[in-house]
């Protein structure tokens, strides 16, 4: 992404960010950040007429937002979202369908991953590259899942190193 196009979008999250209610949201980072963290979610899942899976990704729920050495060469986010598993989510078993399952946790690693950007001033946006999914068990239709997605900075660096390794993302049922 060319820094024009970052800086542009870093507008379009900004001013989208002032009216967003954030009371709701449970962890360390400020209102302000929460705001921002969640308009830059909202603007990623887009809607259905001009993004794939926005209609599942707009039923995603920010619960809470934190971060933690601050200011460090380690810092790191964690941030959970929560959903409930609906029929169109489903595969024909009634279980919540891999490739569902795989844009979940896409929206819900780019929040921490921007979140983290914009605690130690980098840009964080970016593309999932490599997903490495492992099931325990089937979800099942009207699970509620809660999706845990920690990001790191080490030397100052973002280190997305894919899921179970350094952006971890869980999706656990509850």
């Amino acid at each position: 992404m060319s820094s024009t196009s970052s800086r542009r979008l870093q507008e379009l999250i900004s001013a989208g960010a002032k009216d967003i209610e954030v009371s709701h949201i449970a962890g360390n980072l400020s209102d302000d950040a929460k705001r921002r963290s969640v308009s830059a979610f909202t603007y990623f899942v887009s809607t259905a007429d001009k993004s794939y899976g926005a209609n599942v990704g707009q039923r995603l729920k920010p619960l809470e937002m934190n971060v933690w050495k601050e200011g460090s060469a380690a810092a790191y986010v964690e941030t959970v979202f929560e959903i409930t598993v609906d029929k169109d989510m489903c595969n024909v078993f009634g279980t919540l369908h891999g490739a569902c399952a795989a844009y979940i946790i896409d929206p819900c690693s780019v929040s921490a991953l921007i979140t983290l950007g914009r605690t130690i001033g980098v840009d964080g946006t970016g593309v999932s590259q490599s997903m490495n999914l492992i099931w325990h068990r089937s979800i099942r239709l009207g699970t509620k899942l809660r999706v845990v997605s920690t990001s790191m900075s080490l030397r100052g660096r973002l280190w997305d190193g894919g899921n179970l390794i350094q952006l971890r993302n869980i999706i656990l049922d509850i």
